[in-house]
């Protein structure tokens, strides 16, 4: 029974110990040393996969506690880089953050053989043996959290980073916080200075 589970297990922990993999792009055009000031936007249109696309999506408030600790997160590291928060008429950019979930497909194949080398009818040569594959069909919840910087003039997006596998396996609050923080920095670290 253990050896059953046991490579599903050490599959998954691979996945998941590999920690967040930041992907990110920028424009190029925009001076990002200039920008100093910051506000949050609205997340209530966004969703997996951008405006407008609501079928088989979940919605953002599926998970408010995720969702606050990333905003908290996000908002005591720019802080901590130098960002001011100031009011939207202000800003010369705005954040936007949203967690985004889809479940993985992970297979595990496990096989066992047998082989006898012996005397057969007085030579030798080959014996008897055996051999049992098995495939394991399983799936996980990958999260991943999504940041997005968006120029205050002209409503454009400016920067937009994703930290994938950030939010996977999560089990308990301090789990959470240390992964998000992990995925958090990463993902800052990436934006222009």
């Amino acid at each position: 029974m253990v050896r059953k589970y046991y490579g599903a297990f050490i599959s998954l922990l691979f996945l998941l110990g590999c920690g967040p993999t930041i992907r990110f792009n920028y424009d190029p055009s925009i001076d990002f040393k200039t920008l100093k000031t910051w506000a949050w936007v609205e997340q209530d249109e966004y969703r997996e996969g951008g405006r407008g696309n609501r079928r088989n999506q979940r919605s953002l408030a599926e998970r408010p506690l995720i969702e606050k600790r990333i905003e908290i997160i996000i908002q005591r590291e720019l802080i901590s880089m130098g960002y001011q928060k100031v009011s939207i008429a202000e800003a010369q950019f705005l954040i936007r953050q949203y967690a985004r979930y889809k479940q993985v497909p992970v297979e595990t194949r496990t096989r066992m053989s047998s082989n006898y080398w012996g005397w057969g009818w007085g030579w030798p040569g080959p014996g008897i043996g055996g051999s049992i594959s098995t495939v394991r069909r399983d799936t996980y919840e990958q999260g991943t959290i999504m940041i997005q910087i968006i120029d205050a003039k002209t409503n454009e997006p400016i920067w937009e980073a994703e930290a994938v596998n950030a939010l996977s396996d999560v089990q308990n609050p301090d789990e959470a916080d240390a992964q998000i923080m992990r995925a958090i920095k990463g993902a800052l670290a990436k934006l222009p200075r």
